[in-house]
């Protein structure tokens, strides 16, 4: 009986200790569980390794690594967040610009439609110049074949002979 106690507590301290694991991912050792998990949502792969006390070179070396991975995920998160403030500003300008432009065509179509309204309006006098035109010439007509038959019986007609002077 005494034996299975010994035994029973020898696993149970076993069991019970810690042992001093590190995830990997990739080439270095995963910050924290944020990496861990988006490193494993990634590449589906995140690698255990036991740490043994062997040497403090080692640790140390591992310590080493792990703030020069803090050091870059730092760098990255500062990336991220100055990428998307940019694309913010980029976002902003582009909306300026479009609110511009819908103004500089609204302007543009405004002076279109006064310069058709000024061209009709010129169409029409034009027009209306035509009509007079064709009066005076039509007038000229009857003034001709007045002068001409008036001067058909003469031998030299008289031009400056004029009716209705």
């Amino acid at each position: 009986m005494k034996n299975l106690f010994y035994t029973i507590v020898f696993f149970i301290i076993i069991a019970c200790s810690t042992n001093k694991t590190v995830y990997w991912c990739g080439d270095h050792p995963c910050i924290n569980k944020n990496e861990k998990e988006a490193y494993f949502k990634k590449t589906m792969i995140v690698e255990v390794k036991e740490l043994k006390k062997e040497t403090s070179n080692n640790s140390s070396e591992i310590e080493k690594i792990m703030q020069q991975a803090k050091l870059e995920e730092k760098i990255r998160i500062k990336k991220e967040r100055k990428s998307t403030k940019y694309a913010k500003f980029e976002n902003k300008q582009r909306k300026k610009e479009e609110k511009i432009l819908a103004k500089q065509i609204k302007r543009d179509e405004k002076k279109l439609l006064k310069n058709e309204k000024k061209v009709a309006k010129k169409i029409i006098k034009i027009d209306d110049s035509v009509e007079k035109n064709t009066m005076i010439t039509s007038d000229f007509r009857k003034l001709v074949e007045k002068i001409i038959n008036r001067n058909a019986f003469r031998p030299y007609p008289d031009i400056n002979d004029i009716p209705g002077r």
